[in-house]
């Protein structure tokens, strides 16, 4: 070995020497090329060292990388990444054929490598990337027979209530994207797509809690990606899983993947069904009457939905630099839908001075599809492409429902009044955008990316409420609760990104631009609300890879949350309850939000641990209001507070290997938010934490047990107080057949303490609210794979020179 080489070896474990010297000087220098990507997600690994006889250099955001000016001879390169298992790889250089293409090398993150004893094919459980976390879910025993909330339900950070509406870091300001793109539905609506989209048609889930100007800018909190499955189990051709539980759970699913030169197809279907009814509780007081009066309500609704998925892709290479692909979508969703509520009114001694109930009963039909057709063109040079997608959004929401309100007398008996509703309401939330992307690596260590993004979004809403006249013995319209509006929103947007790498600094500086016009015309009244405003969006990324374990990082981004929920701007007054008020503002302004965040690092053999104490600017924060007028009715609106900080730390700690393996989370915060600008009382100051552990025991090579525990602490919130919340679910999962199939047992909150409880307090009234969900049960689920593995499918289109890499 040469001199030069010693000395490098004793230098620096990052370069590996030529194990034979060439003899003479060849007329042409050689070079070796490839491209790095994360063996569990396909996604190229950024900034990765790759070193052989004294030459390094590191990978293009794309993965790529070239070594240029070597002699002809017989070389080894080392590639590592931060928090991955380093790769060695044997390269001949002949002066026949000076340039060698490794193709694409596959790491496997060093947090999370499975022992040798372990079965096969089994990914990672986390990866803590510098700018985001993921969690690979498809083999979780606590989501088995599950939702794709269930799945949610065992990440740190986030939460998910009662209502279906999901929190990162106790924010629900999040944008959840399916498959990297967001839904244009709201969050209500959402929550009931992935309350009927079943787990094991998810494959992972990405937080990213302060995105760069490359992601769409919406979300105050960050981004939850929830990326579904795109290709068979483990490389397999099919899948089926069918369950069932006490809860009136049922459901089956399967998927079919096919590959075959440069055409690869996959599908897959899901059907659910459920039964988990849910008790309402209110006790309010009302210090607008004197004396003071009481009330007293309990509700019971009940909720069977009969939910039908599918999804399908389709990828065909056209050559060797250009690819086309397909994806679809498409759900539908048939929800059985009864509520009764009993009121008491009690005087100022608690005495019941009046007796009534109300009972609805309805059908709610749902309808979702998305199709996105996309065209990939690699160039030449490594890393240069250029990229297009055009998708459409088409969904459809709502259904009949009937109500009787009855006066009752005090002993329970109903009178003769009563009165008679019918309400029809529609939401038709439709999306058409078109996206085009751009990269070039400018150098070596200097990478351009940038994007164009149109979207054009209409939201239209229909409701219609008739009451039964005696007198006319018809139904007669009721104009306070008939609304029929158009929300279109159109959004132009552009981004620049620059990536940058010295030594072993990671820079990344860009900035988004966007024009924004918003048109909500509300046609029962004739009323028009316009609002056209520019953003810039700002963000930067420092990271400095101190060794091979450890990293720190410090990043800056600016966030919108756009006020395009309906019910957020519809001034149409909705309710079930009379008593309880819904009213949307349309004067509601967009939240602008500048969130800090630093990371710490660290990745051991089998351990990694992640600290990120962050800080969060929000202006216009919008805010839940709620008032009592004189005739005891609860009106909820919305409104923009002046300001809101929060600033905090997350600390997440993972451990694979061995027989106890998962990953624990906590989240503390506190928040401080200026609300004088809407009257005296309404600021707060509030400090809140969560936590969530999830711990898998191996108890036999075939055996694993699984356990999910999360609690958030009670929180002081604007008006009132929230109380703590805790979830508990215990799973085992049997793998037989060699891991083709397994059955897998799911204890759900064996300690009935899903709930959630808040209280409001005002100078006027005051009141306790508290809701339960029955979800206690077991859950079974069969899981049956078939077929043989297939050569993986995942090459860029301009990767298409070599496969991946195994050790020499």
């Amino acid at each position: 070995m040469p001199a030069r080489c010693v000395a490098l070896a004793t230098a620096t474990a990052l370069a590996v020497c030529s194990i034979a010297a060439a003899q003479g000087v060849p007329s042409t220098a050689g070079e070796i090329r490839g491209r790095v990507i994360n063996a569990a997600t396909k996604a190229p690994i950024s900034l990765a060292k790759v070193a052989t006889a004294g030459a390094q250099t590191s990978t293009d955001v794309d993965g790529s990388f070239l070594i240029q000016g070597l002699q002809p001879g017989s070389y080894r390169i080392r590639i590592l990444a931060f928090g991955y298992t380093p790769r060695e790889l044997a390269v001949e250089i002949g002066p026949a054929s000076p340039s060698v293409d490794v193709g694409t090398v596959t790491l496997t993150a060093a947090a999370v490598v499975l022992q040798p004893l372990q079965v096969t094919g089994q990914k990672q459980d986390v990866e803590l990337a510098p700018d985001r976390n993921i969690y690979v879910v498809r083999d979780m025993p606590t989501t088995r027979g599950g939702t794709a909330l269930d799945v949610l339900r065992n990440v740190p950070a986030v939460d998910v209530d009662i209502d279906n509406v999901v929190s990162l870091r106790g924010n629900t300001g999040v944008v959840l994207q399916i498959n990297g793109r967001p839904s244009p539905l709201k969050p209500a609506q959402l929550g009931n797509f992935l309350a009927q989209l079943p787990a094991d048609m998810v494959d992972k889930v990405e937080v990213v809690p302060n995105p760069s100007a490359r992601e769409n800018p919406e979300g105050v909190a960050g981004i939850i990606n929830i990326v579904l499955k795109q290709n068979a189990d483990e490389g397999r051709s099919g899948g089926l899983t069918v369950g069932g539980g006490t809860t009136g759970h049922a459901d089956i699913g399967g998927n079919l993947g096919f590959a075959r030169g440069p055409l690869s197809l996959y599908g897959s279907y899901g059907f659910l069904r459920d039964n988990r009814p849910r008790r309402d509780t209110i006790f309010r007081e009302n210090s607008y009457q004197s004396p003071v009066t009481f009330l007293e309500e309990a509700g019971l609704r009940t909720q069977i939905p009969l939910a039908h998925t599918l999804t399908g892709s389709a990828g065909y290479q056209l050559g060797k630099h250009d690819e086309l692909s397909a994806d679809m979508d498409y759900s539908t969703r048939n929800e059985a839908e009864t509520y009764s509520l009993l009121y008491r009114n009690l005087d100022s001694a608690r005495s019941l001075s009046a007796l009534s109930d109300r009972f609805t009963r309805g059908t709610n039909h749902e309808f979702n599809f998305e199709a996105t057709l996309a065209y990939k063109h690699g160039f030449a040079r490594k890393g240069h492409r250029l990229s297009s997608e055009v998708r459409v959004v088409r969904a459809r929401e709502g259904g009949p429902t009937s109500i009787v309100a009855r006066t009752l007398a005090l002993n329970g008996t109903p009178s003769d009044t009563s009165a008679l509703e019918s309400q029809t309401g529609w939401e038709h939330p439709n999306e058409n955008s078109l996206k085009l992307d751009y990269a070039r690596p400018l150098s070596s260590l200097l990478r351009l990316e940038a994007e164009y993004r149109g979207s054009l979004q209409r939201f239209h809403t229909t409701l219609d409420t008739r009451v039964f006249d005696t007198t006319q013995t018809a139904w007669v319209p009721d104009s306070t609760r008939i609304s029929d509006f158009n929300y279109d929103q159109t959004v132009h947007a552009a981004y620049g990104v620059l990536n940058a790498q010295h030594g072993k600094f990671l820079l990344q500086g860009g900035v988004r631009v966007e024009r924004a016009t918003t048109h909500f015309h509300l046609k029962t009244t004739g009323a028009t609300y316009d609002n056209p405003y520019n953003s810039v969006f700002p963000s930067g990324l420092i990271a400095y890879n101190i060794d091979d374990t450890h990293q720190v990082k410090l990043s800056y981004s600016t966030r919108i949350r756009r006020p395009d929920d309906t019910d957020l701007l519809d001034p149409t007054p909705h309710y079930l309850d009379p008593l309880n008020i819904s009213r949307g503002n349309p004067y509601l302004k967009p939240e602008y939000i500048r969130a800090l965040e630093l990371g710490l690092q660290r990745t051991a053999d089998r351990l990694t641990l992640q600290l990120t104490p962050f800080f969060r600017h929000t202006v216009d924060a919008v805010r839940t209001i709620r008032s009592l007028d004189t005739a005891g009715v609860m009106t909820r609106t919305f409104a923009n507070i002046a300001t809101s900080d929060a600033y905090g730390a997350d600390f997440t700690i993972a451990r694979s290997g061995g027989r106890l393996s998962g990953f624990a989370g906590a989240s503390a915060f506190r928040q401080v938010s200026n609300a004088a600008n809407l009257g005296p009382g309404l600021s707060a100051r509030t400090f809140g934490w969560t936590s969530r552990t999830n711990v898998t025991f191996r108890a036999t090579r075939t055996v694993d047990v699984q356990a999910l525990l999360s609690y958030q602490a009670p929180m002081t919130v604007e008006q009132g107080r929230n109380a703590s919340r805790t979830r508990f679910t215990l799973a085992a999962r049997k793998k037989l057949m060699e891991d083709r199939m397994s059955v897998s047992l799911r204890v759900i909150d064996p300690f009935n303490t899903s709930r959630e409880s808040n209280t409001t307090i005002d100078p006027r009234f005051y009141q306790v609210s508290d809701r339960r969900r029955a979800i206690r049960g077991l859950l079974l689920s069969v899981n049956w794979t078939f077929g043989k593995p297939q050569e993986e499918h995942n090459r860029e289109p301009n990767d298409l020179g070599g496969g991946d890499v195994g050790p020499p």
